[in-house]
């Protein structure tokens, strides 16, 4: 009789162990990717950022220079007569009106010249009032009374001329200005024609170089400008004259802003102050700050805050200023822009936004 073959219990009892224990291997395996959509996306947290809102402002690209204050216009006073400087009443840097004594010269022979002539005018006139009396009383020829005359007539012009010589040892200021500088010292003798000293007129300019690239780029003659001097005065000014030909070895050209009179009496010729020229000025164009753009150099653009989410924008990059920059999109006036954690941010991420306030141009 044959026996039927079989498992034991013990063996049956291995089996379904060593089965169930693949089974639990396994299953990571062929759930794992089986998950549920909207939970994986709970999983990622909001990007925390600070967002600021776009303003509208007048804007225009600056270029900024180191300027020279001088006078518009510079006059020298010259010696008209031989002499040694005898005063100088106002030093370098002084204030002179129009009229006001700058220069004495000690001119002795001059004045001798003068006092001999008065004596011979004098002599003369009284020759002459004699002679009247002697013709009166038919004492003298009438002839000889026209010869004294004659004589008294032209002593007398010959003290105006002298005197008038005389006076010009008298340097007098021709304008209201400044006295920028002697030529002379106490003493020296002077001829005539030689520069004394030299003054500036009380309009004041500045002077600035400007390489050719800036003035291709927009400097022209009116355009506007803000100085900002070494004691720290803001003037408002436009250029009035642009050197035509270049000077140096920096290939510069000569640029002129007079400033303003009245507010800029008390500054000193020859001190330097900041010119700020503004280029493509514009009203009312939409700016954000530099930071809130991304990739500015190939693809510019930012991202909007929209609700809990962020939306990439593109954008048209124009001029800077101040820290902030003209951007063309279509901006809704609501929406504000996202300047912190940019390298993190992607089109359509969740964030939570904070705004900043307080932060204008």
């Amino acid at each position: 009789m044959m026996r039927k073959r079989g498992t034991s219990p013990a063996m049956t009892q291995g089996l379904r162990r060593w089965v169930h224990a693949i089974l639990l291997a396994a299953t990571p395996l062929v759930f794992g990717n089986c998950g549920n959509p909207a939970d994986e996306e709970l999983a990622v947290q909001p990007i925390a950022v600070r967002m600021i809102k776009p303003v509208v402002m007048d804007m225009g690209s600056r270029v900024s220079y180191m300027g020279t204050i001088q006078s518009q216009k510079e006059v020298k006073v010259i010696a008209q007569v031989q002499g040694a400087i005898a005063t100088l009443p106002v030093g370098e840097g002084g204030d002179v009106g129009a009229g006001d004594i700058v220069a004495t010269l000690d001119v002795p022979e001059l004045r001798a010249v003068v006092e001999r002539l008065e004596s011979e005018r004098d002599y003369w006139c009284r020759r002459y009032e004699a002679d009247q009396r002697l013709v009166a009383a038919n004492a003298l020829p009438r002839e000889q009374m026209e010869s004294s005359q004659r004589a008294c007539r032209s002593g007398r012009a010959a003290v105006v001329e002298a005197e008038s010589r005389l006076k010009k040892a008298t340097g007098r200021s021709p304008v209201n200005g400044e006295v920028l500088k002697w030529f002379v010292e106490l003493g020296q003798t002077v001829m005539p024609g030689q520069a004394i000293l030299l003054l500036g007129t009380d309009r004041l300019e500045i002077v600035v170089e400007v390489v050719e690239e800036d003035l291709r780029g927009g400097v022209i003659i009116g355009t506007a400008a803000e100085i900002e001097t070494a004691g720290g005065a803001q003037l408002v000014t436009a250029v009035s004259e642009i050197a035509p030909m270049s000077s140096g070895q920096t290939r510069t050209f000569s640029v002129k802003l007079p400033l303003p009179p009245g507010n800029s009496r008390h500054l000193g010729t020859g001190s330097s102050a900041t010119v700020t020229f503004i280029l493509d000025f514009t009203k009312g164009v939409t700016a954000v700050p530099v930071d809130a753009i991304i990739d500015r150099d190939r693809d510019p653009h930012l991202f909007l805050i929209n609700g809990d989410r962020v939306v990439r924008q593109p954008v048209g990059l124009g001029v800077e200023q101040d820290g902030w920059i003209e951007v063309d999109f279509p901006w809704n006036g609501e929406d504000a822009v996202a300047i912190t954690n940019l390298g993190v941010l992607a089109d359509g991420r969740s964030v939570f936004s904070v705004m900043v306030e307080g932060v204008h141009p």
